[in-house]
């Protein structure tokens, strides 16, 4: 993986990254929801005082791991459903997804996260990259409870975030041309379905779509008019229709 760090091309995403999460975590009603988010915050601050690249690095990662966590619980019914997809909980998926996919989300863009835990990956792409809509698809309604403060934390109105408290197989994507999603369920452990399902929803976009499958397990699900555009072990861009202008954008 690239180091993002090290990169003098991802400094304005890093920053647009970094006043976000300090954004976020120094709102008086997040503060609320996580006592001990003052100690990330200040380890942070005490870095970029300093400049030292390897402990903001760190900071940073360690502030946005545990924003990223805030809210994760279940009610004993979605608990059942979690537990009936062979679902994961609220895996950070990073920051190098979010900066590779503002080269394929513009103004007038709608981006689908699938099992969104808070929306804190959505929100972040809202600041990098502003676009029309995030659809932020959560099973946890704590979760989305908690996703729904860091947005007013960051001052992100209404129209550009809808959160749907639901399973994934239950929600129509049509209106996405970018989809985000990160091993919802375990494939290996009769997880499939749900994997089966948002194929079988990506499968009937017929105009351009981008999907950003972080931990891959829909290659073999989805269609042969999707072309992997871009893998780096951890991320794997898929593109359709197999257009040379999208596929050569890594390169």
């Amino acid at each position: 993986m690239d180091n993002l760090f090290e990169s003098a091309s991802c400094e304005k995403q890093i920053s647009v990254i970094t006043k976000s999460l300090l954004k976020i975590a120094t709102n008086s009603d997040v503060k609320a929801e996580i006592p001990e988010i003052d100690h990330y915050v200040n380890n942070l601050k005490s870095a970029l005082k300093k400049g030292d690249i390897p402990a903001i690095e760190r900071d940073l990662i360690n502030l946005y791991i545990r924003l990223h966590g805030a809210g994760s619980a279940y009610s004993p019914q979605e608990r059942e459903t979690l537990t009936k997809r062979k679902g994961y909980s609220c895996y950070p998926g990073g920051l190098s997804p979010l900066i590779k996919a503002e080269q394929f989300i513009r103004p007038d863009s709608i981006v689908a996260d699938l099992g969104a835990g808070n929306g804190l990956q959505g929100l972040l792409l809202q600041c990098i990259c502003p676009h029309q809509k995030t659809i932020q698809i959560e099973l946890s309604s704590e979760m989305v409870r908690v996703g729904r403060i860091f947005q007013q934390a960051l001052g992100l109105g209404a129209g550009r975030i809808e959160w749907i408290n639901d399973d994934i197989v239950n929600v129509s994507i049509e209106a996405a041309d970018f989809i985000y999603v990160y091993l919802p369920a375990k494939p290996l452990d009769g997880g499939k379905e749900i994997y089966e399902a948002i194929a079988n929803k990506v499968n009937t976009i017929k105009r351009p779509l981008v999907i950003f499958s972080v931990a891959d397990c829909l290659a073999k699900f989805i269609d042969s008019r999707f072309a992997v555009s871009y893998t780096d072990g951890h991320l794997t861009c898929f593109v359709s229709p197999k257009t040379a202008d999208v596929q050569n954008k890594f390169i």
